[in-house]
């Protein structure tokens, strides 16, 4: 209560001082729910500090913010079946994922930048003090922010990679933050330090040779008209907002311009469920097990035999299980399970008798389960789920199974195992003491940052930007000259030395072959 109240004088203050709103235009391209939520909380915390927004966005069931202008994306280039038939598949390689990002990205960004609204707010003489994006993959929308000199922010919805790094300046270690972190393995040895460079050279040539070309193509059709290039853009970000946190995620070097801000669509208070789930947990002796795919991949998109097997499983059980599932079973289930459609996922995770969270490793899934401390059974996909997991996984609070090659009896027994063993709630209630233990509540820390970057006009002295060094600088290359030639000369004076004293060597060999001749003449 004490944080709220501190919150709401802060708000209040801040009106009372204001004699001018900011200006602030949020352009999300995805038409991902998962965003929305991420997105939701920081736009009306914004809204209720009383600045000015205008969102961009393609979500179909965000709801409406008051005194806040949305402009709704339609999906008129077919983007999303693009990626669902990309999300469905079974087989899925690193080469083909980022094909699929990046024509989903294309005709994601051609739905915004042929939208009238949006031409007409390009055309018109409206002015923003600040754009926020999404920067993973959507690097043409950057160019909003130059062509209204504003400050430019992003919030990184899954997370950090180097990628993002690089467009803060930020010269880290590639090897531990890729940015499709499928098939990539612990750096802890020789081995696996040289797999991982081989990984992400690969990773740096599908960027440089797949993605980044068409998104230049984008820019220079329609910004180019600006006086800045493509890659100059590119660096001119103020502040990225990361979606994870050090103590659930691994710990990683920084720069004042990239804050964790983990957690920020997690309310301060538990939300309450309605009155039948609330009598659903409250009532099952054995505890409840919570099944959902998320928004993406959905349930009823699995195979029909997937499913069944899955109905069979949790009919067993004596467990009560509520089941995100999104269209009307095919056959009469029993009891113990709850189905629906749109569930409160936060509200039932809070509840103390919920045992056992099976999901897709999505990652607001996966923070909210270590916000609530769950234990996890986790089905990844796609894209971060597998890196989400295993960030679990070692912390003790999760298990893998592959849904698309799922055993009955496997999964049965992993699930009781999980229940019964306390190790697993044990190490989930640490992970969450150590999650929650933060100075400031998230949402609070992305606000106060943004509204830094407000204050100080984009805040350029937080910016360490490699684009504004010379390549003889930044990689130190007069000084590798300079050992470099120290070095030839101290191997050249050796070799010098080494090569006249072979050839005393010789004299000195043939001087005494000489007079051994000499005395057996005499």
């Amino acid at each position: 209560m004490f944080i709220q109240w501190r919150w709401h004088l802060a708000t209040l203050l801040w009106l009372v001082v204001r004699t001018e709103a900011d200006q602030i235009l949020v352009i999300n391209p995805f038409e991902m729910h998962s965003q929305c939520l991420l997105m939701t909380p920081y736009i009306e915390a914004l809204a209720r500090r009383g600045h000015q927004l205008t969102v961009i966005h393609a979500y179909e069931l965000c709801k409406p913010i008051e005194n806040v202008r949305f402009i709704r994306i339609m999906d008129d280039h077919e983007a999303n079946t693009d990626i669902a038939e990309f999300l469905y598949s079974s087989t899925v390689s690193k080469w083909r994922e980022a094909v699929s990002i990046r024509n989903y990205m294309i005709k994601a960004s051609l739905n915004i930048l042929q939208n009238v609204e949006v031409q007409a707010l390009l055309r018109s003489n409206a002015t923003f003090d600040m754009v926020v994006v999404e920067p993973g993959f959507t690097d043409v929308m950057f160019a909003f922010s130059t062509h209204f000199n504003a400050s430019l922010v992003g919030l990184a919805t899954c997370g950090a990679d180097w990628n993002l790094n690089n467009l803060m300046g930020h010269d880290s270690s590639p090897l531990l933050e890729p940015m499709l972190p499928l098939g990539l393995k612990a750096v802890d040895s020789l081995w696996s330090r040289i797999y991982n460079f081989y990984y992400i050279s690969e990773e740096w040539l599908l960027m440089q040779l797949v993605f980044l070309p068409k998104q230049r193509q984008l820019h220079d059709h329609f910004f180019g008209y600006l006086d800045q290039s493509f890659s100059e853009i590119r660096q001119n970000f103020a502040l990225i907002l990361l979606n994870q946190h050090f103590s659930l995620f691994a710990a990683r070097p920084s720069v004042p311009g990239m804050i964790e801000v983990a957690g920020m669509h997690v309310p301060l208070e538990d939300p309450p469920l309605t009155a039948d789930l609330q009598l659903f947990i409250d009532e099952a002796p054995h505890g409840v097990i919570y099944f959902s795919l998320g928004f993406d991949m959905q349930t009823k998109d699995l195979p029909r035999e997937t499913v069944q097997m899955l109905m069979d499983t949790f009919e067993a059980m004596p467990q009560r299980v509520i089941w995100k599932f999104e269209s009307k079973p095919s056959t009469k289930i029993s009891g113990n399970i709850y189905m629906g459609g749109l569930l409160p996922q936060q509200a039932i995770l809070a509840h103390p008798n919920v045992k056992l969270f099976i999901c897709q490793g999505g990652m607001l899934s996966i923070i909210e389960a270590a916000y609530y401390a769950k234990p996890v059974l986790g089905f990844p996909l796609f894209y971060d789920q597998f890196r989400n997991i295993d960030r679990l996984v070692v912390e003790g609070v999760a298990h893998i199974l592959d849904i698309n090659a799922l055993d009955r009896e496997e999964l049965a027994e992993t699930v009781q195992r999980m229940i019964k063993q306390p190790k697993y709630q044990q190490r989930a209630l640490f992970v969450s003491k150590r999650f929650r233990d933060q100075p400031m509540p998230p949402l609070e820390t992305a606000i106060y940052w943004t509204e830094y970057v407000l204050r100080y006009k984009g805040a350029r002295h937080m910016r360490v930007s490699t684009s504004h060094i010379k390549l003889i600088d930044y990689y130190c290359l007069d000084k590798l000259l300079m050992i470099f030639l120290r070095l030839s000369f101290v191997v050249g004076v050796i070799f010098v030395a080494l090569s006249k004293w072979t050839h005393v060597l010789d004299w000195l060999t043939k001087m005494a072959l000489r007079l051994q001749g000499i005395q057996r003449a005499t």
